[in-house]
C-alpha cells in the first residue's frame, strides 16, 4: 500500500526516549521505547507490501540539534521496519525558523507536492512549532479533497512531564479535530444564528 508519513522533527536538545501506552485497540504500540510515537505504532501495522514515503519536516534553528533528531528519527524507523522489509524512502523538507507569510506558504507547497495522489497519509505532529502542526492539517485538507488520499492518522504523543522528563506518554489521534475543521467548513448559512443551529445539529449526530 502507498503511503505517505508527515512528520515534524524537534529541535530541542533533549528527545527523551519512551515507552508508549495506548487505551484503544486501534493504536497499537511497540513494547519498546522510542523517541517518536510514530515509530512506536508503524512497528506494530506496516506490512511488507507497503511502500512508505517519509516527509521530515525540520526548520533551521542554527543549534544542529535538528539535524541528530532527524538521524534519531530514520534510525527508529529503520529499526521498527527492521522484521517488516517495507519499502522506505525519506524526504527532508528544510525551511527556516521564523514567522512569516512567505515562509508558510513555501512549507504548504512543498508538502502537497511530495504527496501522492491516492496514498494513504499518516502524519506525527508531536514536535515541532505551532504554525508546523496547522500547515500539516491544511495539506491534509487539500490531500483528502484534491489528491483523492484518505486520511489515516494524525498522531500526537500526550506525555506527562517530572523533573523535565518524561515521565509517561500516550498515543493520541487527532483525527477527530482534523474533522472539525471539514465539520465547519460545511455548514453554509447567510445568517448566523442559523449557522450555528446547523453546526449544534452536526455536532450533535
Amino acid at each position: 500500500m502507498k503511503k505517505v508519513l508527515i512528520v515534524s522533527i524537534p529541535m530541542k536538545g533533549n528527545v527523551d526516549l519512551t515507552k508508549y501506552v495506548s487505551d484503544d485497540r486501534s493504536l497499537p504500540v511497540s513494547e519498546k521505547e522510542r523517541r517518536f510515537v510514530i515509530t512506536s505504532f508503524l512497528e506494530k501495522i506496516m506490512k511488507p507490501e507497503d511502500h512508505v514515503k517519509v516527509l521530515m519536516l525540520t526548520q533551521d534553528d542554527g543549534k544542529g540539534f535538528v539535524e541528530r533528531n532527524k538521524q534519531y528519527f530514520m534510525d527508529e524507523m529503520n529499526e521498527a521496519n527492521g522484521e517488516i522489509g517495507a519499502k522506505i524512502e525519506y524526504s527532508a523538507i528544510e525551511t527556516e525558523f521564523d514567522q512569516d507569510r512567505n515562509i508558510y506558504e513555501q512549507r504548504l507547497k512543498r508538502i502537497v507536492e511530495e504527496i501522492e495522489p491516492g496514498a494513504h497519509v499518516l502524519a506525527d505532529i508531536t514536535y515541532g512549532s505551532k504554525d508546523l502542526s496547522i500547515i500539516i492539517f491544511a495539506a491534509l485538507g487539500f490531500a483528502e479533497k484534491h489528491l483523492r488520499c484518505e486520511i489515516d492518522n494524525i498522531l500526537y504523543g500526550q506525555a506527562i512531564f517530572e523533573n523535565n522528563r518524561v515521565e509517561s506518554a500516550k498515543i493520541c489521534d487527532m483525527v477527530p479535530l482534523y474533522a472539525l475543521t471539514s465539520l465547519t467548513n460545511s455548514v453554509t448559512s447567510e445568517s448566523p444564528e442559523r449557522a450555528k443551529e446547523m453546526l449544534n445539529i452536526l455536532l450533535s449526530v
